[in-house]
């Protein structure tokens, strides 16, 4: 079970991305552990102002969610998330965004990661039997 969930996602899928926390407390879907986000866009403070957010918000945490989308599949940002979360050895789990076909990060490409379905089912049994 994961207890504090880093959400990665592109900043232009925020939106529908943000809708992972109400989607999968509703019945049937509950996640046993707490959604946190990278919500401060400090990119005008520059690349090092960027990462080191990434690195405050994922440091405390035990588990990722990939969102993809897209805009995912060629983002440096979602990229080193990812490395990140290996460096970290942070559990990972991916979702793919309803109705896009964007690839995922390259860094999970050669991992065995759990996939979800976008579902709060799917997401949540993912995610509670890390």
């Amino acid at each position: 079970m994961a207890k504090r969930i880093f959400v990665s996602y592109n900043f232009n899928d925020r939106e529908v991305t943000k809708t992972v926390k109400s989607m999968t407390q509703n019945v049937g879907g509950c996640v046993q552990g707490k959604f946190v986000f990278v919500e401060n866009n400090v990119s005008r403070d520059g690349p090092s102002a960027i990462d080191a957010e990434i690195k405050k918000i994922m440091n405390d945490c035990d588990a990722a969610l990939f969102v993809i989308g897209n805009n995912s599949h060629n983002s440096p940002w979602i990229n080193r998330e990812a490395e990140l979360a290996i460096s970290y050895g942070i559990k990972i789990v991916r979702t793919q965004l309803p109705y896009t076909n964007g690839g995922q990060p390259e860094r999970l490409n050669r991992l065995n990661c759990r996939e979800a379905e976008w579902s709060a089912r799917s997401i949540a049994d993912c995610l509670n039997n890390l």
